[in-house]
């Protein structure tokens, strides 16, 4: 790269006012017009500039290189397209659109503007826009980036048409290094779409040949250093990451993934890996031009750190070069997340209603206003904002009315990524807590096309049919429980009843749906019971104890129909005798459900799995070999997992209730990237259950959700899968573990 490629910053103030100046000397064309200041040999030295910038991922020295240029030929469509996909690199959708329209103004039908406005429709996550108008430039003018977007865009709407635009071009494009690369791209997507671990395979053979073929193409090195960073191949890392950096000095992009392989890998000791990092810093420096990306990715990487001074001090140079900018307002939410961090730090060390956790929610709601009054570049994290403020309010007491109403209307006007919180809980706490029952069902009714939606995108993440029938009419049991909890709630109590009856007859096993019915029926009884009507009261209050003892156990955590059948019980019997022996006997039949349920979810093709040489914290390694002729019991979590976390002091038993059983072997395989982290979480929890270190096992293997638990045999095959957290794990996955030891003792 030519050094003006990577110094251009400071050129870009003095550049301007020396072409007007130069424009007043020289005078106007015929039509008015200043003529231009470059040559046509210049202008496509500039092109062919911003493309080098492209492939090094210098977006840096790109987007201000770019910028001067498109100042002195704003005509140019082509270069304004180049200059859009910087733009891109530095993550500034305005900027994107308003060079789309600059350029289609003019020319409506102009590809390159066309293939700027389907980025910039792709970088709001509004994808059939991007579809349509990039399809729309390749057609007019195959190019190798109209292609490469085309196909990425594709990809997100529909895997398997992307996968046949690309097998139907032609050998001279499926040549060029932008499709090559998102050859590699979809076929590391097919892992997961296809379900087929050995598309890892696959995709990393496309990279390696990507390299070898285009070896001033940056990509090409961190994809594979990625890969050997996540199987812990720092032998191979390094030598890619010295090529990538080579190549990149002044990527931002490489820069990072250069300083987290150095920082929370075990390739350097402890002591040793900041003074690492800074070195790679400040040879950054010295090859970049300062900018907004730059010092925001040096800012993150001293919060991994954990040094918030220098984080704060770059963050603070970034919000008074641009308080409006993009990264200024990647800041301002950094703040917000440090808030509701450290409230989840406190949680782990206090009650929740101790006065630290009181105290820090007030922070996490002023930190939430704070950050809603900033100028903000985009509307795009104001839903994180808003669901952050949400958790917040509906954990004080008591709850702010007005303000939580305020939040619950702001998640429905910002937040789509939560569709179960914003047109489910949210709003079912709206009605429970403020005025405003039939509000909170309005917001429900405009959500149903969001919630929908998400489950129908889900639908190739579903093994069988009847698990996405399951999961629609779980959603479409929600919808009506919550606007009919809300109807009864507002007064309407017989429309409530038919309603929340639709949601039960939808889906049976909503523990919501119970309690809720159980209220009404609750509630018509005592209206039955004024009325002078004995009889129907009695029936209405032996209605409501069905509809809780069905929602009882339904799911883990706390479970109002619990609660709810206890205060029955005691209100019809006058006091809380006998009530013990009362529950006792449902939680036996709750047991009895779950244990009949959960043998009976055994896996219908049963198949062996990908064998593995893994490492224990200590070194030591474990051949899955070993466990032939042994009941094993495979748990895939992470420290990062939130639900993995949960279920810990549950698993923690269940490894210890095996642990001497010379038939059973339970061993867990985390992904986590550092042997640090996952020591450091033992010690804390007084934890010592066998881990294994996953080397990227989780990819060939294709597990792709976390926590996944498999039950294997005797003769190595994986008879009952878990995927999620457990109702009451040392009990349901010993159960699992029981029936395969009986089966081997019955068979001959």
């Amino acid at each position: 790269m030519s050094t003006r490629s990577r110094r251009s910053g400071p050129k870009v103030g003095l550049f301007l006012p020396l072409v007007v100046f130069a424009g007043a000397l020289l005078g106007a064309c015929g039509d008015g017009t200043a003529p231009p200041d470059y040559t046509a040999e210049e202008l496509e030295s500039a092109k062919a500039e911003l493309r080098d910038h492209a492939r090094l991922r210098t977006f840096e020295a790109g987007k201000l290189f770019g910028e001067e240029w498109v100042a002195r030929a704003p005509d140019d469509a082509e270069l304004r397209g180049l200059y859009a996909y910087q733009l891109v690199g530095w993550r500034l959708a305005k900027e994107v659109h308003e060079q789309a329209d600059a350029i289609l103004a003019d020319d409506p039908g102009n590809p390159w503007g066309l293939y700027a406005k389907g980025y910039a429709h792709y970088v709001d996550n509004d994808v059939t826009p991007a579809i349509e108008l990039v399809r729309e430039a390749w057609e007019a003018a195959p190019q190798p980036e109209f292609a490469s977007l085309y196909l990425r865009v594709l990809s997100r709407d529909d895997f398997e048409a992307a996968w046949e635009f690309l097998e139907g071009l032609d050998e001279e494009a499926r040549g060029w290094p932008e499709v090559l690369r998102m050859q590699a791209e979809l076929e590391s997507q097919a892992r997961f779409r296809r379900q087929d671990p050995t598309w890892a395979d696959s995709s990393r053979a496309t990279w390696a040949e990507f390299k070898e073929q285009f070896p001033d193409h940056v990509l090409g090195y961190t994809r594979l250093a990625n890969e050997a960073y996540q199987a812990r191949r720092m032998d191979e890392w390094t030598p890619l990451m010295e090529a990538a950096l080579e190549l990149a000095p002044g990527s931002s992009e490489v820069r990072s993934q250069h300083w987290r392989g150095l920082w929370m890998s075990e390739l350097l000791p402890r002591e040793e890996r900041r003074p690492a990092v800074e070195a790679s810093m400040a040879a950054f420096r010295e090859a970049s031009p300062e900018t907004p990306p730059g010092l925001y990715a040096m800012a993150s990487m001293y919060r991994d750190m954990e040094d918030e001074e220098r984080a704060a001090d770059l963050e603070t140079r970034i919000v008074e070069s641009d308080p409006g900018s993009f990264y200024a307002s990647m800041v301002y939410l950094a703040e917000l997340q440090g808030a509701n961090d450290r409230l989840s730090e406190l949680r782990e060390e206090h009650d929740s209603d101790s006065p630290e956790v009181r105290a820090q929610l007030e922070v996490v709601r002023d930190a939430v206003y704070e950050y809603l009054e900033r100028p903000l570049y985009s509307e795009t994290y104001k839903g994180t904002a808003y669901i952050t403020l949400y958790f917040a309010l509906n954990a004080m007491d008591p709850i702010p009315v007005e303000d939580f109403a305020d939040a619950v209307r702001g998640l429905a006007a910002h937040e789509t990524l939560n569709p179960h919180i914003t047109f489910g809980t949210a709003p079912l706490a709206m009605i429970d807590n403020t005025p405003y029952a039939l509000e909170a069902a309005d917001i429900v009714r405009e959500g149903v096309p969001v919630m929908l939606e998400r489950v129908m995108d889900s639908r190739d993440f579903f093994d069988t049919e009847g698990e996405f029938d399951q999961a629609l009419r779980s959603s479409l049991s929600q919808i009506y429980d919550v606007i009919g909890w809300a109807h009864v709630q507002a007064g309407r109590a017989e429309d409530g009843r038919h309603t929340l009856e639709r949601a039960l007859a939808i889906s049976e096993n909503s523990r919501d749906v119970r309690y809720h019915l159980g209220q009404v029926y609750e509630q018509l009884a005592a209206e039955a019971e004024e009325q002078g009507n004995a009889e129907a009261a009695t029936e209405w209050l032996d209605q409501a104890e069905d509809s809780y003892i069905a929602g009882f156990g339904a799911s883990r955590g706390t479970n109002p129909n619990e609660a709810a059948l206890e205060a029955l019980y005691e209100s019809r019997n006058g006091s809380r005798e006998g009530i013990e022996e009362y529950l006792a006997t449902l939680d036996e039949r709750d047991r009895i459900r779950r244990r009949d349920r959960i043998l009976e979810s055994r896996v219908e093709a049963a198949g062996t799995y990908e064998p593995f040489q893994l490492a224990r914290l200590d070194g030591e390694m474990v051949d899955s070999a070993d466990l032939e002729g042994k009941i094993a019991v495979l748990h895939f979590w992470g420290t990062w997992c939130g639900p993995c976390i949960v279920e810990m002091p549950e698993y923690q038993k269940f490894d210890e209730r095996y642990r001497e059983d010379a038939e059973v072997a339970v061993i867990s395989i985390s992904n986590d990237r550092t042997n640090d982290v996952i020591e450091d979480y033992l010690a804390k929890n007084g934890f010592d259950f066998t881990v294994l270190v996953d080397d990227d096992y989780v990819t060939r293997a294709g597990v792709s959700a976390w926590p996944t638990t498999w039950f294997v045999d005797r003769e190595g095959y994986v008879q009952f899968v878990k995927i999620g957290t457990a109702l009451k794990l040392d009990e349901e996955f010993s159960w699992r573990v029981e029936a395969l030891r009986e089966e081997a003792t019955s068979s001959p």
